[in-house]
């Protein structure tokens, strides 16, 4: 029993948490606990509190003295300017930490799921590709403030933290639509239903810039071999697939397997484009039996400011290699899988 790790997630019914959570309870020797406001249907083993309430959440991690590891992957509401609120997320990941410092026996470590903004990707340019130790750019960014918090709390404590960075994180999650496969998809399926070729509606700098996603269950395994590397302790590491592409070359390949043929790079914002095309989709759910309207499908916002990046998004894996972490995803062949998966799910239409 001295050895029994009880992992806590914490924002668990996001798009990252939930694949830490599926993997964490396949791994022998952890039993993963989740945390929301509200628990899920179906949900497992499950705490409700609101990371806001500091004396509730006390309360409810205080009931469960075995937890011994942290996973927090959760972050104030926020839309796609960039800037996140950094008041709102400070307060929310202190609340844990004085909860879990007082009412945790057993607590060991604390993981933060961070990502490329820490770089600065929502501005402009980076140096690229980019290290852990680069130099911050101007705040404010609520990861700087977070990251410090834990560094100073840890100070002389018996428990490590680590924080994982990856960068735009891609899966299967039907129903939460801020998700780059399911929003293109859905913009494929609109355009082939109105007699088009796949446009690419992002910048053209965009169209050749190198760019780079993080396989949701690659993230996963990731952030359960940092909780389990004593070379990761109080650092923070880098994790996405380990290869690039530019949408130049990958574009012709989505076009192909959306069924339509490649158009040409024609800037457009989506948010503003496909504001109306409500109707276009309901008849497409009609033909195809599809499960979700648009808003829980595509967010056009969300596919404007990734295809907005005229400009290199690449993070450095040296440093994860270094330690040990040998994973990584071939990201034309995830594409792929996910549409299918999309698909089987009867969120977007066939082929």
């Amino acid at each position: 029993m001295s050895n029994a790790r009880s992992l806590l997630i914490v924002g668990a019914s996001g798009a990252a948490a939930t694949r830490i959570a599926e993997r964490a309870a396949l791994t022998p020797g952890l039993a993963p606990i989740g945390l929301s406001r509200r628990v899920p249907e179906g949900a497992g083993d499950w705490i409700a509190a609101d990371l806001q309430d500091a004396a509730g959440l006390a309360r409810a991690l205080a009931a469960r003295p075995e937890i011994t590891h942290l996973v927090y992957a959760s972050r104030a509401p926020h839309g796609e300017s960039g800037v996140e609120d950094v008041a709102a997320n400070l307060a929310m990941l202190r609340n844990l930490l004085d909860a879990a410092e007082a009412g945790l026996p057993r607590f060991r470590h604390l993981h933060l799921v961070h990502g490329g903004k820490w770089y600065g990707v929502h501005i402009g340019p980076f140096r690229t590709p980019a290290r852990e130790d680069d130099p911050r750019h101007m705040p404010p960014n609520f990861y700087y403030d977070q990251q410090d918090l834990v560094a100073a709390r840890q100070q002389g404590k018996d428990w490590s933290w680590n924080a994982s960075r990856p960068s735009f994180v891609l899966d299967v999650a039907p129903g939460r639509a801020r998700n780059l496969v399911s929003t293109l998809g859905a913009y494929a399926a609109i355009c082939r239903a109105l007699g088009l070729p796949l446009d690419f509606p992002g910048k053209p700098g965009t169209w050749t810039a190198l760019h780079e996603v993080t396989d949701a269950a690659l993230l996963a395994e990731g952030v359960l071999w940092m909780i389990g590397e004593p070379r990761c302790a109080n650092r923070a590491f880098n994790l996405v697939n380990g290869d690039c592409f530019r949408w130049c070359g990958l574009w012709p390949f989505l076009a192909e397997r959306f069924g339509l043929p490649c158009g040409a790079v024609r800037p457009m914002r989506l948010a503003h484009w496909m504001a109306d095309k409500g109707p276009v989709w309901e008849g497409i759910r009609a033909r195809h039996g599809l499960a979700l309207p648009i808003e829980a499908v595509a967010s056009w916002a969300f596919a404007d400011f990734v295809l907005g990046m005229d400009y290199d998004v690449l993070h450095s894996m040296t440093a994860a290699r270094l330690a040990g972490f040998t994973g990584h995803v071939d990201s034309w062949a995830m594409f792929e899988r996910q549409i299918a998966a999309y698909r089987a799910e009867r969120v977007l239409p066939p082929a």
